[in-house]
C-alpha cells in the first residue's frame, strides 16, 4: 500500500529504509513459513490431527517449528512495532526506526534459526507425497539482484515481463455465477491462461537468486526445478525459510539507522501501483488520489 501511494508520488524509498523494509518482510516470512510447515501442513503428512498431536509424538520438533515463528515475530515486533498487522510503516519509511542496539539480539537468534530452517528442509524433504502436477502458469515478483520479495517487475513463466503498474493489462478478473469472489486469469492467449502465485512460483522463476546456502541445501536434498508438485510446496517453502534468514543476517550486518525515519511524500494528484511477494503469494495494490490527497 505504501509503494503504490509512493509511486503515485514519484517518490521511491531506498537505502537504509528499504533494508528495514525487506528485514520486515524477511520476519513476515519466517513467521508464516514457519507456521504454515508445522502447524498447518506437516501434520498431514505424518498423519496426525493437529500440531498439538505431533507434540506429544515428536515435541522436539513442533517446539523447533514454534521458536523459528517466534523469531520471525521478534521482527516483526522490532521492525513493525507488534508482531501481527505491524503498525510502524508509513507512507515514506517508518513512524520510528530501531537502533543497532535493538536490532544486536536478532543476530543470534537469526543465527539459530538459519540452522533450524536448514533441518526443517532436510525433514520435510523425506515426507511421501502423492504423484500430482499443476500446468497452471507460475506469476510472481522478480528483481535483477535479489530474491524479489519487497520489489520488481511481474514475471511468467510463459515469459511476460510487465512493470507492477500494468497488473490489469497482464490479467483479467471475472464474476462466476458460483462464487462471490472474483476469479482471475492471464490475458494474452486464445483462452486465457490459469495461474498459480506463491512459493513454487518465486522458486520456478527467481531460484538462482536464492541465497548461496538456500541453494546448497536445496541441492543436497534433490529438490528439483521447477516444482510442479504442489504437495512438494512444503520444501520449497522451507527453502525460501532458510533464504529469510540469511537475507535478514545480511540486512543486519550492513545496518546504519538513516538520518530520518521517513522521506517526504507530496501530496498531489494521480495514480499509482505496488507490488510485493507476501509469504502466500504476489500482493498487488493501485490507489488513485485528487489534488487534495484523498482517496478517489
Amino acid at each position: 500500500a505504501c509503494q503504490a501511494a509512493e509511486a503515485l508520488a514519484g517518490v521511491e524509498v531506498g537505502g537504509a529504509l528499504r533494508d528495514l523494509r525487506h528485514l520486515l518482510y524477511c520476519g513476515e516470512w519466517i513467521e508464516s513459513h514457519a507456521l504454515h510447515i508445522y502447524l498447518l501442513h506437516a501434520p498431514d503428512f505424518v498423519g496426525v490431527e493437529s500440531a498439538i498431536e505431533l507434540a506429544r509424538t515428536d515435541r522436539a520438533t513442533v517446539e523447533r517449528g514454534l521458536r523459528l515463528k517466534k523469531v520471525g515475530n521478534r521482527i516483526m515486533e522490532l521492525v513493525g512495532g507488534r508482531a501481527i498487522h505491524p503498525v510502524n510503516v508509513r507512507l515514506g519509511g517508518f513512524h520510528r526506526v530501531p537502533t543497532p542496539a535493538e536490532l544486536a539480539p536478532l543476530h543470534d537468534e537469526l543465527r539459530w534459526a538459519r540452522d533450524a530452517a536448514v533441518d526443517t528442509v532436510r525433514w520435510v524433504a523425506g515426507f511421501d507425497v502423492p504423484d500430482l502436477r499443476t500446468d497452471a502458469v507460475f506469476v510472481a515478483l522478480t528483481h535483477p539482484d535479489e530474491y524479489a520479495i519487497l520489489s520488481g517487475r511481474i514475471a511468467t513463466s510463459r515469459g511476460d515481463l510487465i512493470p507492477v503498474a500494468s497488473f490489469d493489462d497482464l490479467v483479467v478478473e471475472e464474476q462466476v455465477a458460483h462464487s462471490t469472489a472474483l476469479h482471475a486469469r492471464l490475458r494474452g492467449a486464445d483462452r486465457p491462461d490459469r495461474y498459480l502465485v506463491g512459493c513454487l512460483a518465486r522458486y520456478a522463476l527467481n531460484a538462482d537468486r536464492l541465497s548461496p546456502l538456500a541453494r546448497e541445501v536445496a541441492a543436497d536434498v534433490g529438490l528439483e526445478h521447477p516444482v510442479r508438485n504442489p504437495f512438494r510446496s512444503i520444501v520449497v517453502r522451507a527453502v525460501e525459510t532458510v533464504h529469510a534468514c540469511d537475507t535478514a543476517l545480511a540486512l543486519l550486518d550492513r545496518y546504519q539507522p538513516p538520518p530520518n525515519p521517513a522521506v517526504d511524500v507530496p501530496v498531489r494528484a494521480g495514480a499509482g501501483s505496488g507490488a510485493t511477494d507476501a509469504p502466500r503469494g504476489l500482493l498487488w495494490h493501485r490507489y488513485a488520489t485528487d489534488a487534495d490527497g484523498i482517496l478517489t
